[in-house]
């Protein structure tokens, strides 16, 4: 579907980083790198939170909704706006740059406190293996990885769940994002699906070792979907390993198609969904929107007794912010207050759904940089509406 290769994207920096992790600069170009990056980790544990100066003081800037009337159709599907029970997932993804060498260090851990001070109960990480264009998965067999390990020490110290939520990388393979991942040949697929279940399965022990409350066995490979059979025995052996929660992170326009629902605990959205055709959509017409989404998504839910959970929730520095969530492209007209007000109204009705059990944001790096573009949250009035929102 055009438009929905959001992911298949880097930013700038995202790319120079992939690329300098590839070799592309030599062996001593990387010695400079890590030396650099070193100092980075050190200055950032040492200066205080930027978490610390925000202002406890913020007016509210949500209002509640009013109940729908028992005859309505949603209503059993619905509860009215509250304040959200301290059971409710609010989660931030926290992403990073290059291999995910920050996951590691002591930034990770100072970005996660700061997490917590704006209301944040859950965190999200997604350590990466990388596809080849025949279906060959490169990946670390180690089940000691600091870049994943680490953050679940972290979590149990801070009081903070953990989803972890590993991803395939693409740069660099034919496929221009995973939602593209697909074979033409058998041999391919069946190459694809053991290697995956080898590195899915070193994940899953990982998360078990280190505590981690959800486990994603996928992430929009919406091209592999038909492999049903594949997908139950990626599911069984990773079941055999770790005894949490398991789900699978669907894109919002193929979770539908998903035929192993029943195998999971929880049915996972990307929720990139579009919730509004308009240049410059108003507060109303963005919760008109997500009430027909929400709707369905319930529907969906009861027909599976499953609860949901948006594994991802985002939006870009971006006028089209609310017609393509999913679209890499910034700016525009009025594209920092639309990417503001759909996130706000977000927070707001997403949890007046009795079937989403909570969302993921996407996206915050380990770093006190103010950043708001390519998704990121990281900046003064993002963090105003987080607080307001999330800190009831």
């Amino acid at each position: 579907m055009a438009g929905i290769e959001r992911r298949g994207f880097m930013t700038g920096i995202e790319r120079r980083d992939w690329q300098q992790s590839r070799g592309l600069l030599g062996w001593w170009g990387r010695k400079v790198i890590v030396v650099c990056w070193v100092g980075l980790m050190v200055g950032a544990w040492l200066q205080p939170s930027l978490g610390s100066a925000v202002p406890l003081s913020i007016r509210q800037v949500t209002s509640p909704a009013k109940k729908p009337p028992a005859s309505s159709p949603t209503s059993r599907h619905r509860v009215s706006s509250r304040q959200l029970s301290s059971s409710w997932m609010r989660g931030m993804t926290v992403s990073c740059f290059g291999w995910g060498a920050a996951w590691a260090s002591p930034l990770m851990y100072r970005t996660m406190l700061d997490l917590k001070k704006l209301g944040t109960n859950w965190i999200s990480y997604h350590p990466y293996s990388w596809i080849q264009n025949n279906g060959r998965i490169n990946y670390r067999r180690s089940t000691r990885q600091p870049t994943v390990v680490n953050p679940l020490r972290f979590a149990k110290k801070l009081g903070l769940k953990v989803m972890l939520k590993p991803h395939i990388g693409h740069w660099g393979s034919k496929f221009d994002w995973r939602g593209s991942i697909k074979f033409k040949q058998e041999r391919s697929w069946r190459r694809f699906f053991q290697h995956y279940l080898d590195w899915i399965v070193i994940q899953a022990r990982m998360a078990q070792a280190g505590g981690a409350q959800i486990f994603s066995v996928g992430v929009e490979y919406r091209q592999t979907l038909h492999r049903d059979k594949d997908w139950r025995r990626i599911i069984a052996a990773v079941r055999k390993v770790y005894k949490g929660k398991i789900t699978y992170s669907a894109n919002w326009d193929s979770f539908p198609k998903v035929k192993f629902w029943d195998a999971l605990d929880y049915i996972g959205i990307q929720a990139y969904f579009p919730i509004s055709k308009k240049k410059d959509p108003s507060t109303k017409e963005l919760r008109r929107g997500w009430s027909k989404w929400l709707s369905q998504i319930c529907k969906f839910s009861a027909k599976f007794n499953k609860p949901v959970i948006f594994t991802e929730l985002g939006y870009n520095w971006a006028s089209h912010a609310a017609a393509r969530p999913w679209d890499h492209s910034q700016g525009g007209a009025k594209a920092g207050k639309i990417k503001l007000r759909c996130m706000k109204v977000a927070l707001e009705e997403v949890p007046k759904a009795s079937c989403v059990k909570g969302v993921f944001l996407w996206k915050w790096f380990p770093s006190f940089a103010r950043i708001s573009s390519n998704y990121t949250l990281q900046y003064p009035a993002m963090r105003r509406v987080l607080r307001a929102c999330w800190k009831k």
